[in-house]
Formats: structure tokens, C-alpha cells, sequence
């Protein structure tokens, strides 16, 4: 069965998800535990590439990064292209802009982890119980803290939501000028650019589940003031084109989340 390791509340990880079930290949997905699943993932990762999430491993092959993910949905998968070749240098371009907007996300919602006692709790692995979730906090800060240096993370990510993820969603918008996709019709280009805007407002429970005090890591209060029309824009593609998670991830997300594209 092909499996799909990933972290749910990555934008990476939802690049690749959300290809995979536009062309309808049947997986299963695994939640990637940070500094615990450490080990396993090197071990199926192919040698001389870095082990992170999300990892897409078939029988005979491994294919890392939602960018590649996605094309190899493409070539097994059904249904309208995401990857049309006059749309390639659009796809680059924003996948380019986006991964670097995710890494200021990733770095922001790293930072703020290590001060929120509910999200800390919520990111534990489901299989630890709830009465000792709160006692338990030393070790998801100590899973935020390894993400950070493993990323090589940003000591200052508001800066650099200023200096460049503002920039990039302005150009964002700047782009679509009010039309429904970057390009002719709805493409990966249209996916890749939208995962930026996770750290503005997260996407609704129905596509993306998260525990209150994940939502409130993830939601940046002065940049969705400032782009409430490319948070609509965003949760109109959702509405047209991402099918809803089959069931609502746990607490920590730490379990197996299994569903068919």
C-alpha cells in the first residue's frame, strides 16, 4: 500500500495530500512524530537525500518534498492536470515563493509553540493520555526545539514575515486580480500559493483539523486583517476543490490517520 508520511498541520505535507486526492491515488497516511519518529524516517528515506516530511513511499521507490510528490501523483493518478506545460513557469515561480513563506510559518509557529501549554499538549502522540498530557509539555517543547534546529529555523520570524511573506502574498494578490486561479484554470500553482496563507488564518476543520490551541499558533491576527481577500480566495478553492478529510485527526495527531485518495 502506498503511504504517505507526513506532519497534518504542514503546509508541505498539504501540497502533497491535497495532489494525491486531486488525482484520486488510493494511500494511506502516517503522522510523523518529530524526534520521535526521527529514526524511522531516515531509515526509509533514500540515501543521500535529507530525511523530512512529507515522504511518499510506494513499493520500489521513495519520493521526497510535496513538489515531487505532486508530479508523481500526476503520473499515477486520474483526472485534470495540475502540472499543464504552459503553466509551468507559473508552478516554479510560486512553489519557489511558497516554500520560502513556509519556512517564516514554520519558524513562527515553532516560536509560539514553546509558549502555548494547550497546543504543547496537543502535540503530543495520541497514544500518551490525557491526564498526563499536562505534565508531558517538557517533551513537545523539546520536539519544537529539535524541529527548530533540524530546520534551522529563524531567530526573528516576524521580521521576516514583514521583509518577505507580506511582500509575497501583496504579489499574491497583485497577481490574481480578483480571478478565481493564478493561471487559465485551477492548477498546482493555485495550491502551492494558498499554503502560504495557513499561517494568516487556518483553513476550516473540515479540510484541515487542529486543536484549538494548534489553530491559535497558526493563526496570525495582523496579517488576516490584512489579506481577508486572499483568505476568501483560499477558501474558495477548498470549497471547489479539496474533498474534506475523511475523519477529524486526534489530539497530537500522534495516531494513524488512515484514508484512500
Amino acid at each position: 500500500m502506498r503511504t504517505l508520511y507526513g506532519l497534518s498541520y504542514s503546509g508541505w505535507t498539504e501540497k502533497a495530500r491535497w495532489a494525491l486526492d486531486h488525482h484520486r491515488v488510493d494511500h494511506r497516511y502516517r503522522e510523523h512524530l518529530p524526534l520521535i519518529g526521527e529514526l524511522a524516517l531516515r531509515w526509509r528515506t533514500p540515501k543521500g537525500t535529507h530525511p523530512s516530511v512529507p515522504l511518499f513511499v510506494e513499493e520500489d521507490v521513495a519520493t521526497t518534498g510535496s513538489f515531487a510528490i505532486a508530479r508523481r501523483a500526476e503520473a499515477l493518478g486520474q483526472g485534470s492536470a495540475l502540472f499543464p506545460a504552459n503553466a509551468m513557469a507559473a508552478i516554479q515561480r510560486w512553489e519557489a515563493v511558497s516554500d520560502h513563506v513556509l519556512s517564516i510559518a514554520r519558524a513562527s509557529v515553532v516560536s509560539r509553540l514553546l509558549h502555548n501549554p494547550r497546543a504543547q499538549a496537543e502535540s503530543l502522540p495520541s497514544f500518551i493520555p490525557g491526564f498526563l498530557r499536562g505534565v508531558s509539555a517538557p517533551t513537545a517543547r523539546l520536539g519544537a526545539r529539535f524541529i527548530a534546529r533540524k530546520h534551522k529555523a529563524m531567530a526573528d520570524p516576524e521580521a521576516a514575515i514583514r521583509q518577505t511573506a507580506i511582500p509575497a502574498l501583496e504579489h499574491l494578490r497583485a497577481e490574481l486580480r480578483g480571478r478565481p486561479y493564478l493561471e487559465d484554470g485551477f492548477t498546482y500553482a493555485d495550491i502551492t500559493a494558498c499554503a502560504m496563507l495557513q499561517f494568516a488564518r487556518p483553513v476550516d476543520d473540515a479540510w484541515l483539523p487542529l486543536g484549538p490551541g494548534t489553530r491559535e499558533i497558526w493563526h496570525h491576527e495582523s496579517l488576516a486583517a490584512a489579506f481577508p481577500d486572499l483568505l476568501a480566495w483560499r477558501d474558495d478553492l477548498y470549497a471547489k476543490h479539496r474533498r474534506p478529510q475523511a475523519r477529524a485527526l486526534g489530539a497530537g495527531s500522534g495516531g494513524v490517520a488512515s484514508r484512500t485518495g
